[in-house]
């Protein structure tokens, strides 16, 4: 047991958890670079099996949440992480199909309980003053653990290449090793629980504050989905596009995105976390509205390239559209910590549940819609709609907010009103 004041005992549970977030996003992303490689099929029905995971998460993220609340957050978190090693270990096993699949698809069980269980715990275990701070590095060490597991999973492509399935037996073995650091390190936060009610009445409890911000978190996970369909588009307008040429600009974007969440979850606690949104949601529809543009540019840059000469090219739209996508970082933690503000302390998980749900969802209408719009308009099509929808979203949002506010006051007013003299 850690002995001391309350709040170094959170700080060490904290750092607990973010060291097992970024273990286990090292497994994730190695297995997202290697899977599709390793699945024995056509590119429509590898398309399948790989969305059954996705599928899976987001079915799974409301009975999941509810689970938390009643059950406890380290149960669900290491139960999840055992699931993960277990799944991983057995898709390694045999690359046959059925079984790769049913393996593949019950992670995304795994995922949920891993996702729903740790932002539940950063919410426990932050306050208001500080829950931005907590949000941005828990996405730091998100951001941070997939970057490493692509960099892994590309090596893995090429050590592994004659059997890339002892590729997902050493994820599983990292898996299994960050596992057995939780179960034995990392405590159950303080916290109110649940008493059993149906998913029913636990939703119902959600406030209308948070129930405001989901619009426009829908919108960002659905222009995620967008982003996801980047390769497909290239191969489009360039098929000679070699994508390993690029994976230095993955990893920076995401060093760009982690660092970036860090900086504007700490500034959401000083100014508010509205306003950080909307620093986030300018950056966004900036970035989106330069990639029309910068995304043929890039793609058109040929392998080998001096760096001067390719500066030359798109050098000042880069710039310009890297300070864009830094203010976009700013959404995913300051929402993330809204959240955690706005549910109540019972429904924490349940909150965390319909987030990990919408983020599912939105990032399948978003690669489906991609599509779509690729075929019927080009690249410029694809981003001009991600414009619309995102920025349509983030103002019913901004409505919903608006609405919450007044509603509040109007009640204030009331209460004053009929308050005994």
């Amino acid at each position: 047991m850690v002995r001391g004041p309350a709040w170094i005992r959170k700080l060490q549970t904290l750092s607990l958890l973010y060291i097992a977030v970024f273990l286990t996003r090292i497994g994730f992303g190695t297995i997202i670079v290697v899977f599709p490689v390793y699945v024995l099929a056509g590119s429509a029905l590898t398309g399948i099996i790989t969305a059954l995971y996705p599928a899976v998460e987001g079915l799974s993220a409301l009975p999941v949440g509810a689970y938390v609340d009643r059950k406890g957050r380290r149960r669900a978190f290491v139960l999840g992480m055992v699931l993960i090693s277990i799944f991983t270990f057995a898709i390694g096993l045999t690359p046959n199909l059925l079984s790769v699949s049913g393996a593949h698809a019950l992670s995304g069980l795994a995922a949920a309980l891993v996702t729903v269980s740790s932002l539940t715990m950063i919410t426990d275990l932050t306050v208001e003053k500080n829950r931005g701070a907590g949000m941005g590095a828990f996405d730091l060490a998100n951001l941070g653990g997939y970057g490493v597991g692509i960099a892994i999973g590309a090596a893995f492509l090429t050590i592994f290449k004659t059997n890339l399935g002892y590729s997902f037996l050493v994820v599983a073995g990292i898996l299994g090793a960050a596992t057995g650091f939780v179960y034995f390190s990392l405590k159950e936060p303080p916290h109110s629980v649940q008493q059993r009610k149906s998913l029913r009445e636990m939703y119902d409890n959600l406030t209308g504050e948070v129930a405001a911000i989901f619009p426009i978190w829908f919108s960002l996970t659905v222009v995620v989905g967008f982003y996801l369909f980047l390769p497909k588009i290239a191969k489009n307008i360039n098929p000679a596009a070699d994508f390993s040429q690029s994976a230095w600009l993955i990893l920076l974007g995401l060093a760009v995105l982690g660092g970036g969440a860090l900086l504007f979850g700490r500034i959401s606690d000083k100014i508010g976390r509205t306003r950080t949104m909307a620093i986030g949601a300018v950056g966004e529809i900036g970035f989106l509205l330069l990639l029309p543009d910068l995304f043929p540019k890039l793609i058109a840059i040929a392998p080998g390239t001096s760096w001067v000469e390719s500066y030359n090219q798109i050098g000042p739209i880069i710039i310009v559209g890297g300070l864009f996508f830094f203010l976009g970082a700013a959404i995913i933690p300051s929402i993330l910590a809204y959240i955690g503000d706005k549910a109540a302390q019972d429904f924490r998980g349940s909150a965390m549940g319909l987030y990990s749900l919408m983020l599912s969802a939105g990032i399948a209408l978003g690669t489906v819609l991609a599509g779509i719009t690729d075929e019927l308009a080009g690249v410029q099509g694809v981003f001009y709609s991600a414009v619309i929808i995102f920025s349509g979203l983030s103002l019913t949002s901004a409505f919903l907010l608006h609405r919450e506010k007044r509603l509040a006051s109007t009640g204030d007013v009331e209460k004053t009103q009929n308050k005994p003299i």
